[in-house]
């Protein structure tokens, strides 16, 4: 979580005013991040986080209240809004959408144990058991994770570059590899978290005490998640494909909630899928100065070496 709007204390005072939680005593931005600017809020009594929406329109963050309060009617572990004195979830300032959080105890953790990420795994399936089916308010006003969507922010990003050609061949190669992946119309569809990294959860010991930033999530097939929690985990922190996680994820995704094998043979293309949202997305930035394109491109290739029909094999 990043921020990227300064506040003052009056004007923080100010959005707060409006719900029941006191004043203001201090308040610190987060600095991790891309998107929205977050900022840590502490009154007398409470700890809140306050998500402020720079690119999002109101109907684009509706989507996500009404997601979050189907999933407290669940009892989902999840940070949730707060409702302000007019019963409202969503604020505004300044023409942009906020949010204030409940503020999720628990640690971000950069290694997991064994059980820990039995925990990561476990509630996965689980949201993907609640929200397969589920249409939250204003479902259309979020892009399902496709190979259309994934090309036309690739095309929006190419342009950015100021070396037009290199813009060119990246949005080539995303769109060679785009035009290899297959998603069948009846993979199961729900409402993915689309981005269930280390970054968004928090661990108590060994137990996942809550899941954070649900501002990428979108109706499409639910195997996207298991697409980017593999990408993640299996190879992007490493060296190299880790098959023996890999198994080991499916394994616990399968006792919460069993794939069907649709969606194991086209696991293969979710992965790819993962991958290629985050190269167009991320065209030409960085990760601890590497080139985040270039790093995703090299892993798609040894996924190319590795091959759909083994790779299923080793994860199944």
């Amino acid at each position: 979580m990043a921020c990227h709007t300064k506040f003052s204390k009056e004007e923080l005072n100010s959005i707060i005013s409006g719900y029941t939680i006191g004043k203001l005593v201090d308040f610190k931005p987060f600095k991790a991040g891309y998107v929205q600017s977050n900022i840590l809020l502490r009154t007398k009594t409470e700890k809140y986080v306050l998500r402020y929406y720079e690119n999002r329109t109101k109907e684009y963050v509706i989507y996500e209240a009404d997601f979050l309060d189907y999933l407290s009617k669940h009892n989902y572990p999840c940070a949730m809004p707060k409702k302000n004195s007019n019963n409202q979830i969503i604020g505004e300032y300044n023409n942009k959408p906020y949010i204030l959080f409940s503020y999720l105890i628990g640690r971000h953790l950069k290694n997991l144990n064994e059980k820990q990420n039995h925990e990561m795994i476990k509630h996965l399936a689980l949201l993907h058991k609640i929200s397969e089916g589920y249409k939250p308010n204003n479902f259309n006003k979020r892009q399902p994770r496709s190979k259309e969507f994934c090309l036309h922010e690739a095309k929006i990003e190419a342009e950015k570059f100021e070396n037009k050609e290199e813009g060119r061949k990246r949005l080539a190669l995303v769109k060679s590899r785009l035009n290899k992946l297959s998603f069948p119309s009846d993979l199961p569809n729900g409402v993915i978290h689309g981005d269930f990294d280390k970054a968004n959860i928090k661990f108590m010991g060994d137990k996942l005490s809550g899941v954070l930033d649900f501002d990428d999530a979108t109706n499409t097939f639910l195997i996207y998640d298991i697409g980017v929690i593999l990408l993640y985990w299996t190879r992007f922190y490493l060296k190299k494909f880790d098959f023996n996680k890999a198994q080991k994820i499916i394994k616990i995704y399968n006792e919460y909630k069993p794939l069907t094998n649709l969606e194991k043979h086209h696991i293969f293309d979710a992965f790819q899928l993962a991958a290629l949202m985050i190269m167009s997305w991320l065209m030409y930035e960085k990760w601890e100065g590497k080139d985040i394109f270039q790093i995703l491109e090299d892993i798609l290739l040894e996924l190319d070496n590795i091959g759909r029909n083994t790779f299923y094999k080793m994860i199944t």
